[in-house]
């Protein structure tokens, strides 16, 4: 049974509204743990890559970063991972997610090719 994916919640200043999966966290950076997902949910075709997004602190309110610098590492993160040889996926539901409370929410889908 696929999971339904939820967009991420943003507060009315732009900044995320959810406590993200951090994975470190400086003085200078925030990483938040993300997956680019390349197959289709359900029926065991989801396959991926692990992504690390690195937002600068000056881009964040504490622990949670403006939702266009999240969006922004998103991509970044997604264009290091295809240089460094990800396949292209086949399956257009191609998407970036992370976890929010043990549950997937979807942060962009980037586009095919």
């Amino acid at each position: 049974m696929a999971t339904t994916m939820r967009p991420l919640p943003v507060a009315h200043d732009d900044v995320v509204d959810a406590d993200l999966d951090v994975r470190l966290s400086t003085p200078s950076t925030l990483v938040v743990h993300a997956r680019l997902v390349t197959g289709a949910p359900g029926a065991g075709g989801e396959g991926g890559v692990e992504l690390a997004l690195v937002i600068p602190r000056s881009r964040c309110r504490g622990e949670r970063p403006l939702a266009a610098a999240l969006l922004e590492a998103a991509r970044a993160a997604v264009a290091r991972a295809t240089r460094a040889g990800v396949p292209a996926p086949a399956h257009p539901s191609r998407r970036v997610v992370t976890q929010v409370a043990g549950r997937p929410h979807l942060i962009f889908m980037p586009d095919a090719g």
